[in-house]
């Protein structure tokens, strides 16, 4: 029976693979015209998980100084640079953290206006005020379409955009959505189903079904007015230190990291094909960021000892396996590894690409945004 499951996964990944590589050329061939100047943009708005959040969950306790996001200390997430880069957005002082109802600190970019999903939430409330509205809906935890991923009552992205559409129910089409999600969705299938003995298949259903999920709410997004979208692909989760380190201890097969690999794979395929099918029905021009490749060509640079050079900066990262946050206790044999949580990280990058066991330093972040600008300034 696993032979034969692992022979179809085999062959959804293959068809994928063919459709995904056709819809890249259609989608760069696309998203060429009908230009608009750089500084006609009208707003960006962001959606998505931890990866994107600048703070939903603003009344998480953090130490002095460090803001509600998942990155190194005093540092800042890709989507805040992005919007302080394009529409002159403020970076909120972490100076300002920890807050305390009811003085929030002038965050002009978290919108956490979406509830959460209250059958989650822990006791008392869940740890998040409604009360900032600005453009980035993003939320850590969240996925694209159920039960967040540790934080569960994070909500999901199918939330984000209809509470956007609440308030914005015909979209400036000379405003550009930025979407990143995807990654919740699969670990969450690795934390319910490793054990599974159709884990692979379940993987890659997993991932389908998340990419088209995104790309639902592309085209209802769409149907409102929306006319440029940004969407992130995944990096290859198999390189995270939270795979990784469960196979070092003994907690998972030496396969996972290449499962995972395949996973991500197979997402952004699956993504690739769905957004040209977005295209073709509604004209909405979709700029794809190959965030995959994007950390592939980081780590081979900091292996080779090199910095990686975007945008006229050189990063130079010198760690990529471990997290600068670090464990709360050695990596033991048998034992579950514990991370110090980003969210509650005192360090700050010091070289290395990972804050946590899953998320990105602040280093990385500020190259990520590079790489999404660059993309929209040649797009545009």
């Amino acid at each position: 029976m696993l032979k034969k499951v692992m022979k179809l996964a085999e062959h959804i990944q293959r068809n994928i693979s063919r459709s995904a590589s056709l819809a890249v050329v259609c989608l760069s061939l696309v998203n060429s015209a009908h230009a608009i100047p750089f500084d006609r943009i009208s707003q960006v708005y962001f959606f998505g998980d931890s990866l994107t959040d600048s703070g939903y969950n603003d009344y998480f306790p953090t130490p002095p100084g460090k803001a509600p996001t998942f990155t190194t200390y005093e540092g800042y997430i890709w989507s805040q640079y992005v919007a302080r880069d394009i529409k002159g957005f403020a970076l909120t002082s972490s100076a300002q953290y920890p807050i305390t109802y009811p003085n929030l600190p002038n965050d002009e970019v978290t919108n956490n206006t979406t509830p959460p999903i209250q059958s989650q939430c822990p006791i008392p409330a869940c740890p998040v005020s409604g009360m900032l509205k600005g453009i980035d809906y993003a939320a850590g935890g969240s996925s694209t379409n159920s039960i967040g991923f540790g934080l569960k009552w994070a909500p999901p992205l199918h939330a984000q955009v209809n509470q956007f559409l609440t308030t914005h129910p015909s979209i400036d089409p000379n405003a550009i959505i930025l979407i990143w999600s995807g990654a919740n969705d699969i670990l969450t299938v690795f934390s319910t189903s490793s054990t599974s003995p159709i884990f692979q298949l379940l993987l890659l259903e997993t991932a389908n079904t998340a990419a088209k999920n995104i790309a639902q709410e592309i085209a209802l997004l769409s149907t409102h007015g929306a006319k440029r979208v940004v969407v992130l692909s995944l990096p290859n989760i198999g390189y995270t230190p939270f795979i990784n380190d469960l196979v070092t201890v003994g907690l998972a097969p030496p396969s996972l990291p290449a499962d995972m690999k395949t996973a991500t794979f197979t997402f952004n395929s699956m993504l690739n094909q769905e957004l040209g099918r977005v295209k073709a029905k509604y004209g909405t021009k979709i700029l794809y960021v190959d965030v995959y490749d994007l950390l592939d060509n980081v780590i081979l640079a900091t292996k080779a000892g090199k910095p990686y050079v975007i945008g006229g900066e050189a990063f130079y990262f010198t760690n990529y396996s471990s997290p600068v946050c670090g464990y709360t206790a050695p990596l033991t044999p048998g034992v579950l590894p514990s991370y110090v949580p980003s969210i509650v990280c005192t360090m700050g990058s010091n070289g290395y690409v990972f804050a946590d066991e899953l998320h990105p330093t602040d280093m990385a972040h500020r190259l990520l945004s590079i790489a999404v600008e660059q993309q929209i300034r040649r797009w545009i």
